[in-house]
């Protein structure tokens, strides 16, 4: 008994619909692109991604079009080729990628998940960043393509849009908009009429299913408002950063996170009876291993510091500050330095500690603390520091400790910067002044981490004297590194930068320090004078300069100016990172345009190309033999749509070809004789040219074909796709068994 099928497979699509599918996914993908603006900066990586995403959606679709089975890998190659080549083009042979472009790749990898890690969204567009976004729509688009296989491929690819579409919202904590969820539920929408078939049960239930449709999508557009905000739950992106000054927390490995993010929250406020604002220390690095700086632990030899060492021809100042802790939760306080053991206000246990003369507690964090502390101001005269000669003993061999493997651009450095000086003072002014003016450093917060030598070990400040650009662990730990190559006695202090006058406070003027002014500087010791500060980055704080005699003029009219200033982030980051972003992407971007329009050019004449040479082939051996001038006969008419069975005998197929309009009959009548000869006849000569006939009969199937067919059948060779004959359409009425 005949009866139909309970579960019919999904009809094979058309060469025509097949390309209808890839090109609604493609434009929903591409509206998609628009809602990562919100975790991404600039433009010139959209470039990029799409450029990468349409090279890999034309390849599965190309490759679907002409019947080719293995699509997936396919399109994995060429993205992989893609990606080499746009960013890491030194590690190819030829076009093939090599053990070193594997290599070369993950590296750019880890450099972007360091970024993610330490960065909080939108992030600069730098080249890892990029190689991250662009691969993964390239890796969407192949997935899209194997999901459009699939009988259920809208109600799959509704996920995965949707899943593209949450993604910015959840790590950037941003609703994602409307607009952009109307436009691709639609394309969706489109999507899922055409993969429905229209007959039957589909046609009855269209209404109901368009109620319903509309309904889901009503609830979609109404949930967003009706619902708290989105917050951000990726796993690094949108979180706060970790404290700078936490307990057991090496403030060197969290000062650049907390930096790099875009919003400032205040720390503390504070007045002083010192005429100028003051640098507030909350922690001492000294040991230095190479690759970071770590906090200093107090050690048998360690002198103590403050007021005992410095000799009595020094003039010093007592000076008197008072510290509102607001945003600051840590188990350090701020003081300046060098703090006296005065202080009043304080709630819980605190107690100083050596070496820094840093204020800690064990126990209590400083949550809503109010405290005066009393600090000197040391006030040597450049005379004075130029007299010092410090001696290196126990106590201070620790501070002039540097690695073996030291790179040697930074003793050289050191010594061709000060090689004008004849003192320890000089030569840290000469550093000071190298960093701050005369080197041509600029401050940059992120440039490090687009360029991969973010940190402060020696590795990263030999890169950083390169490049130029950094932040203040970069010009600090270099300065720290340099002063101790030179002999001097050198640590790095960490804590927050002079802040910004924001009114009066009970006569005296109150100063505001937030997340913006964390900052890190190099201390120097001097005999007799003690811990000096000396802060090399530039742009931010002041530098140090002691009273000259009168005739003296000073260096730069950067060590003129002793104010301190508040670092204005939108004047010291903006233009660099901009120029950064710039030049990082504009070398991918010009290459990815370049490379995506040779490999649409190479793809798009692929088929063509290989139609060519195959009929050129089997036009060579046609002298010789009649046989691949009959398969030649079979594409050609295959690559024109013509229907055919796989159970056809050149008789039978032959008589199809004699249906159509304008065929040349005689010289297909000559081509029949000769392979039903050759196949089929006891002693037939296996030899023979039909070439002309074949061409012929090729030609006359051509003229009587549409415009269109004989175009697919140039671009599309539908032969490409294997032997497999296209099937005749059944009779109507015909029933399935």
């Amino acid at each position: 008994m005949l009866r139909a099928d309970p579960h019919p497979r999904a009809p094979a699509r058309s060469t025509g619909e097949i390309w209808f599918d890839h090109a609604l996914v493609a434009v929903a993908l591409l509206l998609l692109l628009s809602g990562y603006g919100s975790i991404i900066e600039g433009n010139d990586w959209r470039v990029t991604t799409m450029l990468i995403a349409a090279m890999t959606g034309v390849t599965c679709a190309l490759l679907r079009g002409l019947g080719f089975r293995f699509v997936a890998p396919v399109a994995l190659l060429v993205l992989l080729i893609a990606i080499a080549w746009i960013f890491v083009p030194d590690t190819l042979l030829a076009i093939l990628p090599t053990g070193d472009t594997f290599s070369a790749l993950a590296d750019l990898g880890r450099s972007a998940r360091e970024i993610i890690v330490e960065e909080q969204a939108p992030v600069g567009a730098a080249e890892p960043i990029v190689l991250v976004v662009s691969s993964s729509f390239g890796l969407i688009v192949i997935v899209a393509d194997m999901l459009l296989q699939s009988r259920r491929a809208a109600p799959l690819i509704g996920m995965l849009l949707m899943a593209v579409f949450v993604a910015p919202g959840l790590i950037s904590g941003e609703t994602p908009s409307l607009w952009l969820f109307l436009a691709v539920a639609a394309l969706w929408l489109v999507l899922l009429r055409s993969r429905t078939p229209g007959t039957g049960l589909a046609r009855r239930g269209a209404g109901p299913a368009l109620v319903l449709g509309a309904g889901a999508l009503a609830a979609a557009v109404a949930f967003p408002v009706v619902s708290p905000d989105v917050s951000a739950v990726a796993a690094s992106w949108g979180r706060p950063p970790p404290a700078v000054f936490g307990r057991d927390i090496n403030p060197m490995l969290q000062l650049g996170q907390n930096l790099r993010r875009n919003s400032s929250s205040q720390a503390l406020t504070y007045t002083t009876t010192a005429d100028t604002a003051q640098y507030l220390k909350v922690a001492t690095l000294r040991d230095f291993t190479g690759k970071t700086w770590r906090p200093a632990e107090f050690g048998r030899f360690d002198r103590l510091e403050g007021q005992l060492p410095i000799n009595n021809e020094i003039a010093i100042d007592q000076i008197r500050t008072t510290i509102s802790i607001k945003g600051l939760r840590s188990s350090l306080l701020p003081v300046p330095y060098p703090a006296l053991p005065i202080v009043r206000g304080l709630k819980g246990e605190w107690s100083f500690r050596n070496p820094g003369l840093t204020l800690r507690s064990e126990q209590d964090d400083s949550r809503g603390e109010t405290y005066s502390v009393e600090s000197l101001e040391v006030a040597p005269t450049a005379e004075q520091m130029r007299a010092i000669e410090t001696p290196i003993g126990p106590q201070l061999a620790r501070y002039v400790e540097l690695p073996n493997d030291l790179p040697r651009i930074i003793r050289d450095t050191a010594e061709e910067v000060t090689a004008g000086a004849d003192n320890d003072y000089d030569r840290a002014r000469a550093l000071q002044s190298f960093f701050r003016s005369s080197g041509g450093f600029r401050y940059s917060e992120t440039t490090p981490a687009a360029e991969d030598y973010d940190g402060n070990g020696m590795d990263v400040i030999a890169r950083f004297l390169e490049v130029k650009a950094g932040y203040c662990v970069h010009f600090s730990s270099s300065m720290a590194v340099m002063a101790r190559a030179l002999g001097m006695p050198a640590r790095i202090a960490v804590g927050y930068a002079p802040g910004s006058v924001i009114g009066d406070r009970g006569g005296s003027t109150e100063y505001e320090a937030t997340s913006d002014n964390l900052h890190a500087w190099t201390e120097i010791y001097f005999q007799g004078v003690g811990w000096t500060r000396f802060d090399p980055t530039t742009n931010v704080g002041s530098s140090t300069a002691f009273e000259e005699p009168a005739a003296v003029v000073e260096d730069s009219e950067d060590e003129a100016s002793p104010a301190p200033a508040a670092r204005d982030r939108s004047q010291d980051n903006v233009p660099e990172e901009a120029a950064a972003a710039e030049a990082t992407e504009s070398k991918t971007s010009s290459r990815t345009a370049f490379t995506t329009l040779a490999a649409l050019l190479v793809l798009g004449a692929a088929p063509w190309l290989v139609r060519s040479l195959r009929r050129r082939w089997r036009l060579a051996r046609g002298h010789t033999s009649v046989e691949p001038l009959w398969r030649e006969l079979e594409d050609v008419a295959r690559d024109l749509g013509i229907p055919g069975s796989a159970a056809d005998t050149p008789r039978g197929f032959a008589a199809r070809l004699r249906q159509r309009d304008g065929v040349d009959t005689d010289a297909l009548d000559r081509l029949l004789r000769r392979v039903e000869a050759t196949r089929f006849a006891k002693d037939a000569a296996g030899g023979g040219d039909e070439t002309a006939d074949l061409v012929a009969v090729a030609s006359s199937l051509r003229a009587g074909a549409s415009p269109v067919d004989r175009l697919r059948a140039t671009l599309l060779p539908r032969s490409l796709g294997g032997r497999v004959a296209v099937q005749a359409p059944a009779a109507p009425g015909t029933l399935a068994t």
